[in-house]
């Protein structure tokens, strides 16, 4: 069956956009870059998918409805790199399918490695 859609970006609230952006660029390459109205993008190339961040006012008061599930060559490694960058260690989980590792970003946003 072909594909209805393309995912060609992913669109997170933000309460500092820019400061968000910088630590994902870190984590999937690309630069952030400003695309007006409290918008900043970011785009790591080809074949990958764009990061939109949007400015709001309203904290984010019960993130992981939608989160990013990343694969990386080294969980651990990444992990720390996260933490180093401003995001935190959540927990790391396991089931009968594997086992990953849930890390947040500065403004809370959950993701797995």
């Amino acid at each position: 069956m072909a594909a209805l859609v393309v995912v060609s970006c992913v669109t997170i609230n933000a309460r500092e956009p820019a400061r968000l952006a910088e630590f994902w660029s870190r984590l999937v390459g690309g630069t952030p870059v400003g695309t007006g109205n409290g918008y900043v993008l970011v785009d790591p190339g080809e074949g990958r998918t764009r990061l939109l961040f949007q400015q709001t006012d309203r904290p984010n008061l019960d993130p992981g409805w939608v989160h990013l599930d990343c694969s990386v060559e080294d969980r651990e490694a990444t992990a720390a790199e996260v933490e180093a960058l401003g995001g935190r260690l959540v927990e790391r989980r396991s089931d009968s399918n594997g086992s990953w590792i849930v890390l947040a970003d500065p403004e809370g946003n959950p993701f797995c490695v």
